[in-house]
């Protein structure tokens, strides 16, 4: 399941829990093409440490959209406890211009502090 928590201008907080389904991780990517239509640069937080179940085969399947909007993401910051995910953001920041970070859920604030720094006390 997936929920739209919050999102401002060019920034969107997804949160991924229970079992996510191909239908919904492609309504996710219907979600960041849009913005990436409106905005050149986006910054998206995806909150996961309530996901249970997911099929890492159905990520890969649509990496396209890595590859055809990777200079359209700025930012993206991944909550989980899944050592597996953090590898993954890891790999990617060698190879790509988007700043790519990992928290652990009980910094999901600070997480949220990088994607929407528009929210911080000026």
């Amino acid at each position: 399941m997936y929920q739209i928590i919050h999102q401002e201008e060019n920034s969107i907080e997804i949160l991924l829990t229970e079992h996510l389904e191909k239908e919904e991780f492609i309504q996710v990517i219907h979600q960041l093409e849009s913005l990436c239509t409106m905005y050149q640069n986006i910054n998206v937080l995806f909150d996961t440490a309530g996901l249970e179940k997911y099929d890492f085969k159905l990520a890969l399947s649509e990496f396209s959209f890595y590859k055809d909007y990777k200079t359209y993401l700025k930012r993206v910051a991944l909550v989980s406890d899944r050592k597996t995910e953090s590898f993954l953001l890891e790999q990617f920041n060698k190879f790509s211009e988007t700043e790519f970070r990992t928290f652990r859920e009980e910094f999901i604030e600070e997480a949220r502090n990088w994607i929407f720094p528009s929210k911080l006390p000026r």
